[in-house]
């Protein structure tokens, strides 16, 4: 039996980056999106260490297999760029939302809530000591607001990733983090090294468990997406519909046609890059929104989940059902 060359080299790259079987991400985001699950996400203000058990016992606690399979809140978005960039606080809710009892019944160290933190700083200013800030008291991935190139992109993957060994296979984007990862890799559940070998950023490296999210909210970074997205180390794109309303000239008009195609053009890119775009998700349109694609949705907020959350996931909970 003959083999061509690119059918070697395709086997020969599934055999390097296949992961174990029994490999378990501990970023719960990557966990579900590799397994084509739809991911649901909340915005979260209330960095209270009791806010934290409440979220925890609002999922219930289900077994690793019903963790992923089953929709709830698989993660939440802490805003710090419109709020206080207040780091002892979230020092404070990321330790309060370990459960001891989680792990008990799930088995394994993966959360049943990962924690994204939009940063203060946009793309196109110095974005490695925030990141460094969030990324070592150990949530799961940064949002970068306002990213418009894809030098801005690189500088967000840098930042995320420590430098690497020589015989890496994933050299690039060459990482800047500074190394200290003794209160993430506790945060984690695992020692410094074996923290060190999974803080990397998702899908540039297979095993990695942290997520790079940028924000596209200006006209020069929807020109620029197509380049942004050839960054590898990006996982996943939120569209910011308010503040692109003001870049357009139609302040706080987020419905009017220029904004709403914008929405859709970016869509389109991100779909052709395979990178999930954030939809916001609500009872009228969570339905919608499934059928058109998206795979990660946010969903209301802590301080007012009549917002629509609880009912999202009956939503979704049906939607695969059917």
């Amino acid at each position: 039996m003959k083999f061509s060359i690119a059918v070697i080299v395709l086997m020969y790259v599934a055999i390097v980056f296949s992961q174990p079987a029994d490999y378990v991400h501990i970023n719960k985001i990557i966990a579900k999106l590799e397994q084509d699950q739809i991911v649901t996400g909340m915005w979260s203000s209330a960095l209270h260490p009791s806010n934290a058990a409440g979220l925890v016992e609002a999922n219930g606690f289900p077994t690793a297999e019903e963790a992923i399979s089953k929709p709830m809140l698989d993660y939440i978005l802490i805003d710090m760029e419109h709020q206080p960039f207040d780091v002892q606080a979230l020092r404070e809710f990321i330790l309060a939302l370990n459960s001891k009892r989680e792990v008990l019944i799930k088995g394994n160290l993966q959360p049943n809530i990962s924690v994204l933190v939009r940063i203060p700083a946009d793309g196109n200013q110095p974005v490695h000591a925030c990141i460094k800030q969030v990324l070592d008291i150990g949530v799961h991935g940064v949002v970068v607001p306002h990213v418009r190139s894809a030098a801005e992109a690189r500088r967000i993957v840098s930042a995320c990733r420590y430098p690497q060994t020589e015989d890496s296979p994933y050299p690039d984007p060459v990482g800047e983090r500074g190394a200290s990862p003794w209160l993430a890799s506790y945060a984690w559940g695992l020692s410094m090294p074996e923290y060190v070998d999974r803080a990397d950023v998702w899908p540039l490296n297979p095993k990695g468990d942290l997520l790079a999210v940028v924000m596209i909210e200006d006209k020069e970074g929807i020109e620029n997406l197509d380049d942004i997205l050839d960054v590898k180390g990006i996982g996943a794109v939120i569209f910011g519909p308010y503040d692109y309303s003001f870049a357009a000239g139609y302040p706080g008009q987020t419905t009017h046609p220029e904004v709403a195609g914008k929405w859709n053009h970016v869509k389109s890119i991100c779909d052709r890059h395979g990178v999930p775009l954030v939809g916001f998700g609500n009872p009228d349109n969570a339905k919608d929104l499934l059928e058109q694609g998206y795979q990660m949705l946010l969903c209301g907020h802590d301080i007012r989940l009549n917002h629509g959350v609880p009912q999202v996931l009956d939503i979704i909970t049906r939607y695969i059902k059917n």
